[in-house]
């Protein structure tokens, strides 16, 4: 028997791995073995790394994901629900392994990573549409590109007959037809994704400066019925497009030297999603989800380094004090 819904919830779909990571100097170069890292292992995946940063900024959080039968999607599973995600509609795959990454972290904390999807790339369209129900009554949805294409067209299709707030976290960038675009509210990218993705579109060439671009880019995709492109920028901040009022805010980041970035971007869609269900505004949601990040980037691992509620609600207080939003 299926536990009555909370409401409201943030749903969270895509993937769930195994981060197997190793810490060292500097990333090798091609056909080179560097020796001296170490080695950690961490739960991670973007979908589940999400879902967590979500729960933990409080915001009642549902995962929908294909795991394997095997040890690591047992410890993916136990560890959700340890963190208080409903793990209810998570599938379970006795035929493939769970997803696993490999991911190298050099002394500045930036990373270089390889993932072997397994089970994620199973998620079909059919067992989405079994879950219906459950897309269809969140408040607020977020899908990453970890899981098939056909798959994510589908769960944009049934959140549209609902009242969902749906984003886009379109990593890794793959190609993305208009129809699927033309049905989602908010797309976040980074600035590499969002170029790529412009040009996957096949639309006229960009001029001018990185943020000329980034604003151009941001137009042109807002085209297709996007109605907000926040375009994350790392140490930078980010920006957002807002179509509707055809107009930029820039926000800027802490300047925090980063330990780990692996799992920052997820922090801050996670939380975003999260504020957003919680009734907050756009713009303070992006602030509370820069906030957050700003204490992930300090901390190794994905899911182990998001943060909790009243350590971004402090990080925020900080953020208004310090920081000035640029309008334009």
């Amino acid at each position: 028997m299926s536990t009555p819904l909370p409401d409201p919830y943030t749903l969270i779909i895509g993937s769930s791995n195994m981060d197997l990571n190793i810490y060292s100097r500097r990333f090798p170069k091609p056909g080179e073995t560097v020796t001296g890292g170490v080695f950690r292992q961490f739960l991670g995946g973007k979908g589940a790394n999400q879902a967590v940063a979500s729960v933990r900024s409080g915001s009642n959080t549902i995962f929908i994901g294909k795991i394997g039968m095997d040890t690591f999607g047992n410890d993916m599973v136990s560890q959700l629900n340890k963190e208080g995600v409903n793990i209810e509609y998570v599938i379970r795959d006795p035929l493939e392994s769970s997803g696993v990454a490999f991911i190298l972290i050099d002394e500045k904390g930036e990373n270089m990573i390889s993932v072997a999807p397994g089970a994620n790339f199973k998620l079909s369209p059919e067992e989405v549409r079994d879950r219906s129900e459950i897309i269809r009554n969140a408040k607020c949805l977020v899908v990453q590109m970890e899981i098939p294409i056909e798959t994510i067209e589908e769960i944009y299709k049934i959140a549209s007959q609902g009242n969902v707030v749906k984003i886009l976290n379109p990593a890794p960038l793959k190609p993305i037809s208009p129809s699927i675009l033309s049905k989602i509210d908010i797309i976040i990218p980074n600035e590499g994704e969002l170029i790529q993705l412009h040009s996957l579109l096949k639309f006229k060439n960009l001029k001018g400066n990185d943020n000329e671009k980034i604003i151009q880019a941001s137009k042109h995709i807002s085209h297709l019925g996007v109605k907000t492109i926040i375009t994350t920028l790392g140490k930078k901040g980010c920006v957002i497009y807002d179509a509707i009022t055809d107009s930029i805010t820039k926000v800027p980041a802490f300047e925090i030297p980063a330990v780990d970035t692996v799992g920052a971007g997820d922090c801050f869609n996670g939380v975003l999603a999260s504020k957003i269900c919680q009734g907050e505004e756009l713009l303070t949601s992006v602030i509370y989800a820069t906030a957050a990040a700003s204490i992930a980037i300090t901390r190794q691992g994905a899911q182990a380094s998001m943060p909790y509620r009243s350590e971004i609600e402090d990080r925020f207080n900080d953020y208004n004090a310090n920081h000035t939003i640029e309008y334009q």
